[in-house]
């Protein structure tokens, strides 16, 4: 009798496990490349490579240079000189910076209302925060006025300025900003919206009060360079009622020639860093608008406003003569005096 086969469960689940699976689904390759990493940031020697504003012509023509006209005559053969401290302000400060001009703007082109009575609404303000191309500027605080330098002075006057400022003994400090108002000079026929800055060690101590000097370090730097402007026959900064010590207030007018737009304030009081300029004469109710709108700013600010965020770090100071800018930097504690020489660059504009 012949065997039959019977089929089972188990050959059935051999022929259903031996079935090729269905095709995956391939995803879709990400097309998207990875984001490239933040670029280093430029060594500050680099910054004094090229100048930021370009002198179109030695002309005194004020419709090359937006209707202003110049503090200090060209003299053919003469180095057009000034002496001052840069600052690069952070993205964040630029903005605010930035949003405190806007609202500014927007306060003086609105026509008076019940809430803005300002007489100034047609007052223009032109930034020094940008370029004509949106690119950031660097601001600075000045420590001489407009110089004019013979050829024959230019390495006499860089080399008695290093030693002045080695010798001032002042090392890298940080400064702070107090508020913004305006200063108006006669000579240049404009109005600049200032932040007025001190010394930040002053914010934390009780050495602010009458006798007490808001900047010391500016101020001992300031001396240093109208010495030095004085010794080669160019006109001083700030100039001095007397010879005051360096904690002590010392009256000082704003330059010679200037208004005292300061009403007599004292030199540690005068320094400031320029954000802004229009040839309207500041009126008591633009000044008014300026305090409430830079007070509102700060409220909406909370705790990031330009007061609370804003430091400004002091390692040298600069010189330009011509286009050829020198960085003095300040003498490091413990260093020998081989720190104090001036940083020579390898490309020469001049």
């Amino acid at each position: 009798m012949p065997l039959v086969t019977y089929t089972s469960d188990s050959d059935s689940d051999s022929d259903t496990a031996s079935d090729p699976p269905p095709p995956s689904k391939k995803s879709k390759p990400n097309n998207t490349p990875p984001a490239p990493p933040p670029l280093p940031p430029l060594p500050s020697a680099f910054h004094d490579l090229y100048a930021s504003t370009v002198r179109t012509t030695t002309a005194d023509t004020p419709f090359f240079h937006q209707g202003r006209t110049r503090q200090t005559p060209h003299i053919p053969g003469n180095w057009p000189s000034h002496i001052y401290i840069e600052w690069h302000p952070s993205p964040t400060t630029h903005a605010h910076l930035t949003s405190l001009l806007t609202m500014l703007q927007s306060r003086l082109t609105s026509p008076p209302s019940p809430s803005n009575t300002t007489t100034n609404y047609k007052t223009n303000i032109t930034t020094f925060l940008t370029s004509d191309l949106g690119a950031p500027l660097p601001l600075h605080i000045s420590l001489s006025r407009p110089l004019s330098l013979p050829t024959n002075q230019k390495a006499g006057f860089l080399s008695a300025l290093t030693g002045e400022v080695a010798s001032s003994g002042v090392a890298p400090f940080a400064l702070a900003v107090r508020g913004a108002e305006w200063h108006r000079t006669e000579e240049s026929g404009r109005s600049f919206l200032v932040l007025r800055v001190r010394t930040k060690s002053a914010t934390t101590t009780s050495g602010t009060g009458k006798g007490k000097n808001a900047n010391p370090e500016l101020t001992r730097l300031l001396r240093g360079c109208n010495l030095v402007a004085k010794q080669h026959g160019q006109p001083e900064l700030y100039q001095w009622a007397g010879d005051a010590d360096d904690d002590a207030d010392a009256d000082a007018e704003i330059g010679s020639g200037s208004s005292k737009a300061d009403n007599g304030k004292s030199v540690g009081n005068a320094f400031h860093i320029s954000i802004a300029w229009t040839f309207t004469k500041p009126t008591e109710e633009l000044e008014q608008l300026t305090r409430e709108v830079f007070a509102e700013h700060e409220e909406e600010g909370d705790e990031d406003g330009i007061q609370k965020t804003t430091v400004i770090q002091v390692d040298g100071i600069k010189a330009k003569i011509g286009n050829v800018v020198t960085h003095i930097p300040l003498r490091q504690p413990g260093r020998k005096d081989s720190s104090d020489q001036p940083a020579r660059h390898l490309l020469r504009l001049a």
